[in-house]
């Protein structure tokens, strides 16, 4: 068996064996991407590729894709190409490598073994990703039932005015965290389906879609300001914007992902959202120091 490393471009015998999602990227590969491939007897037996670290940071490399060939996995390869990986980045200076998998709670338990096997700490929920049709949250009673007093409204996120985006920025941090920055990446957001709600013409929450795929949109992010969350004012925002989608003339499915920190929202999903319709995946993160 030999090692290869790939900095410029990956050969198109090792590309097949990469996730789709990198393939755009990888035809002119950036500077700060690397690869590392296995052959055995001149044959790719499987590839690796890494994020590498900017010269400025903490030297953490993070892992973006890993493949064994299907007929040379078992054997060993799959241990052999992460430790070479691993010393190669230590020689780099690298001082930490992360690696993040989107998988159910059922089919992870294999790829942790291996990662723990070659030393990565032990993999922990940080996202749960969920994804259906978008007729399915109609099957719940709670999207049917719950609406919008008067005194609220939702206009279209297009509709915020110059000083109301100065107020809400005013608020980052503060009143509301950063991750659930409205103005995050604006350029992805759609702004004619992304929801502003608001009280007596006060902003008191939004919630923000953008599009995954040609049929599909990704709900970022829900927020309702304190006062009004135990009103259940975030559900009837979520109801109405679910009974809106399901006449959508362009999308067909719903992604949307609720961070691990946030378990009311888990367990509301868990009790009022999780059926044997909608698909549940979890973004399992975890790390390896490279001593």
């Amino acid at each position: 068996m030999e090692f290869v490393i790939f900095q410029r471009a990956v050969p198109i015998e090792f590309l097949d064996y990469l996730s789709i999602e990198h393939h755009a990227v990888l035809k002119q590969m950036p500077h700060f991407y690397a690869a590392v491939g296995a052959l055995v007897e001149g044959k790719p037996a499987g590839i690796s590729l890494v994020h590498l670290p900017a010269a400025d940071s903490q030297r953490s490399a993070k892992l973006l894709d890993f493949c064994i060939v299907p007929s040379y996995r078992r054997i060993g390869i799959g241990l052999a190409l992460m430790n070479k990986l691993c010393l190669l980045l230590r020689k780099a200076g690298v001082q930490k490598l992360t690696v993040e998998y989107l998988k159910s709670e059922i089919d992870q338990p294999m790829l942790s073994t291996f990662f723990q096997a070659c030393g990565f700490d032990l993999p922990q929920p940080g996202i749960y990703v969920y994804s259906s049709s978008l007729e399915v949250p109609l099957e719940f009673p709670w999207v049917r039932r719950f609406s919008l007093p008067e005194s609220f409204t939702t206009t279209p996120f297009h509709s915020i005015s110059p000083e109301e985006r100065e107020w809400i920025k005013g608020g980052f941090g503060e009143w509301y965290p950063s991750i659930l920055d409205p103005f995050a990446e604006e350029e992805l957001i759609d702004k004619s389906r992304s929801v502003i709600l608001r009280r007596h013409r006060e902003v008191v929450g939004w919630l923000i879609f953008e599009p995954f795929d040609d049929k599909t949109i990704l709900c970022k992010s829900m927020f309702v300001r304190i006062p009004f969350q135990r009103m259940a004012r975030g559900v009837a925002l979520m109801a109405e914007a679910s009974r809106r989608l399901t006449m959508d003339p362009v999308y067909k499915e719903l992604i949307f992902f609720v961070e691990v920190e946030n378990q009311p929202m888990l367990r509301f999903i868990k009790k009022h959202v999780c059926s044997p319709h909608i698909k549940e995946e979890i973004l399992w993160r975890s790390q390896k120091t490279l001593h």
